[in-house]
């Protein structure tokens, strides 16, 4: 009895050291320093430095997909998982490397070269947040007043006119619905500007009417969402038909799974596209089931819930939808 319970002692001081998470009450934390958004250093990606936005899969180099005047304003996810703060401290060297490796390196950069990707560093609640329906939300209020001061500083300092993305996963993607329904959705003449939004890994239901969620794999003014999960599986939270959800593999919102032919390719950790027509996906209640044929040591990557690959498995997908979805205003401009 005594051994096992200090093994219990000892595992429980070891998870406090490897994984700690805030336990006082959020009006007992220090502010944060508040991001300065006139410095690039407060821009994990942005169009005027290198960044790992700018990089294409190591099998990809010869992509000759080109768009002009276009602007992605990107929103990481969460990559705060351990500390004793309810938010991040902007200046942590350690979360804004593994920010710009990871959420960077994998999904903002399926925009390389097609647009100028804008991403800021945020005070981003610790993942704990979301177990924490007092202090979990007081922290979210002062991570999303730094989006939408970020957002604003952009519009009034980079954006010169250029058509308007916003693309965002799971945090990201909250502050992203918060930035629609706060301050786009009350300003006409901005919203109008922002031709499409990827609010990925989060429910989202329907915006408004004038912003709906897209159902044509050519539509604008509309946003895109998806939460990956194994066929079969249903999360314990949220699902159902009223939330939007669109098939990025043949960008319809409804409708028969998606042909393994149509799916092309997954962006491993290797920094390679691999697999092609592996995969198909087919919405279900708000859901976005994935099956695959086989492939390689495809059990080590089996799993329920992929929403930590929700762009990885359908990277390049993203990547061509986005070229075809936005040239249309150009051609369109050309013919008139």
């Amino acid at each position: 009895m005594k051994k096992l319970l200090c093994l219990t002692l000892v595992s429980s001081l070891l998870w406090s050291c490897v994984s700690p998470i805030p336990i006082h009450r959020f009006e007992e934390e220090i502010p944060k320093l508040v991001p300065d958004y006139t410095t690039l250093d407060q821009w994990i990606a942005h169009p005027l430095k290198f960044d790992n936005s700018d990089l294409l899969p190591k099998n990809l180099l010869e992509d000759s997909l080109c768009l002009d005047s276009i602007d992605v304003f990107f929103i990481h996810p969460t990559t705060y998982l351990k500390g004793d703060q309810w938010n991040a401290d902007i200046n942590n060297k350690k979360i804004n490397r593994k920010t710009h490796n990871s959420t960077i390196k994998f999904q903002a950069n399926v925009f390389c070269g097609l647009a100028n990707i804008y991403a800021p560093v945020y005070r981003q609640i610790h993942i704990h947040g979301y177990k924490d329906n007092n202090n979990g939300l007081k922290a979210f209020d002062v991570a999303y007043k730094d989006i939408e001061n970020a957002f604003k500083y952009y519009l009034n300092h980079f954006n010169n006119g250029n058509r308007i993305v916003i693309a965002a996963h799971s945090q990201g993607t909250n502050h992203a619905e918060k930035l629609f329904t706060d301050f786009l959705l009350e300003n006409d003449s901005i919203l109008q500007k922002v031709e499409l939004a990827y609010l990925i890994g989060m429910p989202v239901h329907s915006l408004i009417k004038d912003y709906p969620a897209c159902d044509d794999p050519l539509d604008r003014h509309c946003f895109l969402s998806w939460r990956t999960f194994s066929h079969g599986f249903y999360p314990s939270y949220k699902y159902s038909d009223k939330i939007a959800v669109t098939n990025p593999v043949n960008w319809r919102r409804n409708g028969a799974a998606s042909l393994y032919n149509s799916h092309e390719g997954i962006l491993f950790r290797n920094f390679k596209i691999k697999h092609p027509k592996s995969l198909s996906a087919v919405v279900h209640q708000g859901l976005l089931w994935v099956t695959f044929e086989s492939f390689p040591m495809q059990k080590i990557f089996e799993r329920n819930d992929y929403h930590i690959a929700d762009y990885n498995l359908f990277w390049l997908n993203i990547r061509q939808n986005f070229y075809e979805r936005m040239k249309v205003k150009v051609e369109d401009e050309k013919t008139n």
